[in-house]
Protein backbone atom coordinates (compact mmCIF):
# COMPACT_ATOMS: atom_id res chain seq x y z
CA UNK A 1 0.00 0.00 0.00
CA UNK A 2 1.52 3.32 -0.87
CA UNK A 3 2.24 5.90 1.92
CA UNK A 4 1.56 9.20 -0.63
CA UNK A 5 -1.89 9.87 -2.41
CA UNK A 6 -2.93 12.52 -3.98
CA UNK A 7 -4.93 15.27 -2.20
CA UNK A 8 -8.45 15.60 -4.65
CA UNK A 9 -9.06 19.26 -4.13
CA UNK A 10 -4.95 20.33 -5.09
CA UNK A 11 -3.91 17.50 -6.94
CA UNK A 12 -0.68 17.69 -5.08
CA UNK A 13 0.47 14.30 -3.15
CA UNK A 14 -0.53 13.52 0.55
CA UNK A 15 0.33 11.02 2.86
CA UNK A 16 -2.31 8.02 2.66
CA UNK A 17 -2.92 8.75 6.76
CA UNK A 18 -4.06 12.11 5.82
CA UNK A 19 -5.98 10.72 2.66
CA UNK A 20 -7.81 8.59 4.82
CA UNK A 21 -9.09 10.78 8.06
CA UNK A 22 -9.90 12.94 5.24
CA UNK A 23 -12.30 10.14 3.35
CA UNK A 24 -13.55 9.15 7.12
CA UNK A 25 -14.74 12.70 8.23
CA UNK A 26 -16.11 13.32 5.07
CA UNK A 27 -17.84 10.03 4.32
CA UNK A 28 -19.44 10.29 8.51
CA UNK A 29 -20.18 13.87 7.64
CA UNK A 30 -22.07 12.97 4.44
CA UNK A 31 -23.54 9.99 6.13
CA UNK A 32 -25.07 12.01 9.19
CA UNK A 33 -26.41 14.75 6.78
CA UNK A 34 -28.26 12.95 5.25
CA UNK A 35 -29.72 10.64 7.44
CA UNK A 36 -27.68 7.66 6.76
CA UNK A 37 -25.80 7.78 10.42
CA UNK A 38 -27.47 8.95 13.71
CA UNK A 39 -24.87 9.89 16.56
CA UNK A 40 -25.81 8.21 19.72
CA UNK A 41 -26.42 10.41 23.21
CA UNK A 42 -22.48 9.20 23.89
CA UNK A 43 -21.76 10.11 20.81
CA UNK A 44 -23.34 14.01 20.61
CA UNK A 45 -21.64 14.04 24.58
CA UNK A 46 -18.13 13.57 23.36
CA UNK A 47 -18.91 16.00 20.28
CA UNK A 48 -20.04 18.66 23.04
CA UNK A 49 -17.10 18.23 24.90
CA UNK A 50 -14.61 18.34 22.19
CA UNK A 51 -16.59 21.70 21.39
CA UNK A 52 -16.27 22.73 24.80
CA UNK A 53 -12.58 22.08 24.78
CA UNK A 54 -12.13 24.54 21.54
CA UNK A 55 -14.05 27.11 22.81
CA UNK A 56 -11.07 29.05 23.65
CA UNK A 57 -8.93 29.14 20.47
CA UNK A 58 -10.67 26.73 17.94
CA UNK A 59 -8.27 24.23 17.53
CA UNK A 60 -8.95 20.60 17.72
CA UNK A 61 -6.14 19.34 18.75
CA UNK A 62 -4.82 15.30 19.18
CA UNK A 63 -4.97 16.01 23.15
CA UNK A 64 -7.92 16.99 23.08
CA UNK A 65 -9.26 14.29 20.96
CA UNK A 66 -7.72 11.77 23.22
CA UNK A 67 -9.15 13.35 25.86
CA UNK A 68 -12.27 12.73 24.20
CA UNK A 69 -11.88 9.47 23.16
CA UNK A 70 -11.22 8.32 26.98
CA UNK A 71 -14.50 9.96 27.92
CA UNK A 72 -16.26 7.53 25.94
CA UNK A 73 -14.38 4.83 26.65
CA UNK A 74 -15.35 0.98 25.98
CA UNK A 75 -19.24 1.98 25.12
CA UNK A 76 -18.12 4.42 22.17
CA UNK A 77 -15.92 2.33 20.51
CA UNK A 78 -18.77 -0.64 20.42
CA UNK A 79 -21.86 1.11 19.89
CA UNK A 80 -23.67 2.51 16.77
CA UNK A 81 -20.76 0.78 14.55
CA UNK A 82 -18.21 2.79 16.45
CA UNK A 83 -17.78 5.16 13.76
CA UNK A 84 -17.65 8.16 15.36
CA UNK A 85 -15.12 6.97 17.65
CA UNK A 86 -12.95 5.35 14.72
CA UNK A 87 -13.06 8.87 12.69
CA UNK A 88 -11.73 10.27 16.32
CA UNK A 89 -8.72 7.62 16.83
CA UNK A 90 -8.00 8.64 13.26
CA UNK A 91 -7.57 11.99 13.62
CA UNK A 92 -4.73 11.20 16.42
CA UNK A 93 -1.91 10.81 14.40
CA UNK A 94 -2.65 12.85 11.81
CA UNK A 95 -3.57 15.88 14.50
CA UNK A 96 0.01 14.93 16.36
CA UNK A 97 2.01 15.59 13.39
CA UNK A 98 2.55 18.38 11.12
CA UNK A 99 3.51 16.62 8.20
CA UNK A 100 0.20 14.81 8.59
CA UNK A 101 -2.23 17.49 9.08
CA UNK A 102 -3.32 17.97 5.34
CA UNK A 103 -5.15 21.21 3.93
CA UNK A 104 -8.71 21.48 5.36
CA UNK A 105 -8.28 18.47 7.70
CA UNK A 106 -8.70 20.26 11.20
CA UNK A 107 -11.60 22.10 9.95
CA UNK A 108 -13.42 19.74 8.78
CA UNK A 109 -13.46 17.40 11.66
CA UNK A 110 -14.57 20.51 13.33
CA UNK A 111 -17.38 20.86 11.21
CA UNK A 112 -18.23 17.35 11.87
CA UNK A 113 -17.82 17.47 15.88
CA UNK A 114 -19.93 20.16 15.50
CA UNK A 115 -22.95 18.45 13.37
CA UNK A 116 -22.51 15.80 15.71
CA UNK A 117 -23.12 17.78 18.56
CA UNK A 118 -26.47 19.29 17.23
CA UNK A 119 -27.51 16.40 16.22
CA UNK A 120 -28.53 15.72 19.88
CA UNK A 121 -30.29 18.77 20.46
Amino acid sequence: MSTITTHPGTGLPEPAATARVRDSVDELLSDLRSGGWRPTPLEVRVAGLLLVSVAGDGLLTSRRVRGALWEGAVTMVQDNGGRFARTLAGLVPVLDDPQLTGPGIPEAAGELVAAVAAAGR
